[in-house]
């Protein structure tokens, strides 16, 4: 009798191995809790779970990105809050400073509190910081240049397209006001002959000196805005093909047209040109004059001529035999002399930029009441029939004690028929009971300022030529870039604007008298607005990115569950089949143990 032991041997020892293996590997998936823990088990499933764990861990950064940057917008959020209530402060000091049961010297204590919140929004912009980073002093506002000094870009908004824009030409003037305010009071003097007579007392009570910038019109800027015809014509000719090149090559993009609708409207020295889409792009002028002769851009200044306007409130003058009397409220007279003194004769209606000869100076050009105001009584009495009567032009026709003017008016009938008509009046004289004058008044009486301005015109460009054209380059770079996603491009750009007291158009504010008082309340209101539209802008910002930090809670969530789904491994189904192993595994054993027993067994019968 033959028995083959060898072969039980041999395949409860490959059992045995085998079912060893597998309790290790259920054994190392139950430790790890891991289903995948080498290629071997499922390569496929590997290289996926290895690049979704990588997105994963992407997604995690990219929501920490995201806090981070509603914190930089939540703390820039703060700081202009402050900078509100600082300017709603000068609101409220400015009309406090514009009543007028305010003496000058207690406004003057008001202006010291106004400094000192001009210097405070100054300082909150400069050092407002978040990780040693600026947040509000423009290093985080789109950046622009131009090939001209004398304009500067201060600022455009996410609505401008990135590239170079063209202004065919630009003229603008620079004035330099030095006012004089006096105190006009009388006084009796006794004359040689024993005799008394009544002389005006001039005093003078302050002196106020500033400067400003004008452009000449909005309706220039807008004729001078190149748009697609122009510049295909740049691109095209062969006059402007190396220039046009040149340009584009040096700047940061395509040249862009300005699209129709455009609109012009003209801030002192801030030109803001408004369109379609939130286009809008904010200019600033100034006085640095292009030294190289030899650059792109052409800037001409004229040597300044010299205006001296003399400034009267409250005149009283009735119509020359008439016993009326009527009050001018405000009226200037103005006169401008060149460089070598000569006057310059009146300029036409639709030239702002003189103030002409000896005439008054209207409310459209220096924001004064109009003179119809003033006569609307005796226009309502003269013209009764009439449906329009407009001043336009009031001057002195006699100087000769007391003066006597001229006002020439525009009348309009009910059919829209336009004439002209004179009136002449006299300064009002209060007489006695005899009918003598009490105290014979000239307009010197009512003398409120006297202003000398320096007037500087400038031209920038060349009107007509192309290739010497003032071009804006919008790079579309600066904002502050968030990375907000696993993937390149992901991002959200904040863009925070310079807020200084100078963006804000509060620099200098002056509330030392009842008209720049007056004047302070609307500079300050437009800051204000200005302030509250960057914060709407900051907040919709917030809004964005906590929308967008549940975005990426959600997507980590699901991602991770689906890593899950193929990495993690079932506890359950796991246990199970490591039990099932291991009572293998011990059968196994036993199997093997019989099978090397069975030879001893064998070698003891035949002993």
């Amino acid at each position: 009798m033959r028995v083959n032991y060898n072969i039980s041997s041999i395949i409860a020892r490959n059992a045995l191995n085998n079912n060893d293996m597998r309790l290790s590997a259920s054994t190392q998936r139950l430790s790890s809790g891991y289903k995948i823990n080498s290629a071997k088990d499922d390569a496929a499933g590997l290289a996926i779970s290895r690049k979704m764990n990588a997105q994963i861990k992407s997604l995690q950064q990219a929501n920490r990105n995201a806090n981070d940057g509603l914190s930089v917008v939540n703390t820039a959020d703060g700081a202009m809050s402050e900078m509100h209530d600082i300017l709603q402060r000068m609101n409220e000091l400015s009309i406090q400073a514009a009543n007028g049961t305010n003496a000058d010297s207690d406004r003057e204590q008001i202006q010291l509190e106004i400094d000192q919140l001009v210097q405070e929004l100054d300082r909150i912009a400069d050092t407002t910081q978040f990780n040693a980073q600026n947040l509000l002093d423009g290093s985080f506002a789109y950046k622009g240049y131009t090939n001209a000094e004398n304009i500067k870009v201060m600022s455009y908004g996410d609505g401008v397209q990135s590239g170079i824009y063209a202004i065919d030409h630009l003229t603008y003037y620079h004035y330099e006001d030095s006012t004089t305010y006096y105190d006009i009071s009388t006084k009796e003097v006794v004359n040689a002959n024993g005799t008394t007579s009544t002389s005006i007392n001039k005093s003078v009570t302050k002196v106020i000196t500033n400067d400003r910038y004008q452009a000449k019109s909005a309706d220039e800027i807008q004729n001078a805005l190149m748009g697609t015809a122009s510049i295909s014509a740049f691109k095209t000719e062969a006059a402007y093909q190396d220039k046009y090149e040149e340009i584009i090559t040096n700047g940061s993009g395509e040249m862009k047209a300005f699209e129709e609708g455009v609109r012009v409207t003209l801030e002192d020295e801030n030109i803001i040109l408004k369109g379609n889409n939130d286009f809008e792009v904010k200019l600033t002028l100034n006085d640095n004059t292009t030294k190289n002769v030899e650059s792109d851009i052409v800037t001409t200044t004229t040597t300044p001529s010299t205006i001296t306007t003399d400034c009267y409130r409250n005149i009283a003058v009735t119509t020359q035999g008439g016993n009326n009397r009527y009050n001018i409220r405000e009226l200037n007279f103005a006169v401008e002399r060149d460089e070598n003194g000569n006057i310059v004769p009146k300029k036409a209606d639709d030239q702002i930029d003189g103030e002409g000869t000896d005439t008054y100076t209207s409310s459209k050009e220096v924001g004064l009441r109009d003179l119809e105001e003033d006569f609307a009584d005796l226009f309502k009495e003269q013209y009764p029939n009439d449906t329009k009567v407009s001043v336009t032009e009031f001057k002195i026709i006699d100087t000769v004690k007391p003066e006597k003017f001229e006002m020439k008016l525009s009348v309009t009938d009910k059919t829209g028929t336009s004439r002209v008509e004179t009136m002449t009046l006299d300064l009002y004289q209060e007489k006695d009971t005899n009918g003598t004058i009490k105290e014979e008044k000239t307009l010197e009486n009512y003398l409120y300022s006297t202003t000398q301005t320096t007037k500087t015109k400038y031209e920038v460009g060349v009107e007509g030529n192309m290739a010497q054209s003032i071009t804006l380059d919008l790079t579309g770079m600066g904002p502050m870039r968030f990375q907000v996603g696993a993937n390149e491009g992901q991002i959200i750009e904040v863009e925070i604007p310079a807020l200084n007291a100078v963006n804000l158009g509060v620099d200098g504010l002056d509330i030392s008298t009842e008209d720049a008082a007056t004047a302070a309340i609307d500079i300050v209101g437009k800051a204000i607005n200005q302030l509250s539209a960057v914060r709407a802008k900051i907040g919709a910002y917030a809004n964005r990115i906590e929308h967008t930090i549940t975005n990426l809670d959600t997507t980590e969530e699901n991602m991770t569950a689906s890593y899950s789904r193929i990495m993690d491994v079932d506890m359950a189904t796991e246990m199970t089949e490591y039990s099932t192993m291991q009572v293998l595994v011990q059968a196994s054993t036993a199997m093997l143990s019989q099978a090397n027993e069975r030879p001893q067994q064998v070698l003891q019968l035949i002993q």
